[in-house]
């Protein structure tokens, strides 16, 4: 993997959340310029279908180690003597 991609793609991704954070999707609609506004419709479509692809291979491999155990026997939460 080249590190400088593996780079821009965390840096485009704290930018962008960052961005969600600051402002509304009504107010960066208002605020953001025609070009912004035509990358974005433009180029949206493929990046959330690679993203959502991305998330959806990284919840498969760490998504079931996240979940509580199901066994009842590993559920003890004490008390009841």
């Amino acid at each position: 993997m080249d590190d400088q991609l593996e780079y821009g793609f965390v840096t485009g991704i704290f930018v962008l959340d960052h961005t969600a954070g600051k402002i509304s999707a009504e107010e960066a609609e208002r605020g953001f310029g025609e070009t912004t506004k035509e990358n974005f419709w433009r180029m949206w479509p493929h990046v959330r279908e690679w993203a959502d692809a991305l998330w959806y291979i990284i919840e498969e491999e760490r998504g079931s180690m996240a979940r509580p155990a199901e066994d009842e026997e590993l559920d003890d939460v004490g008390g009841g003597g």
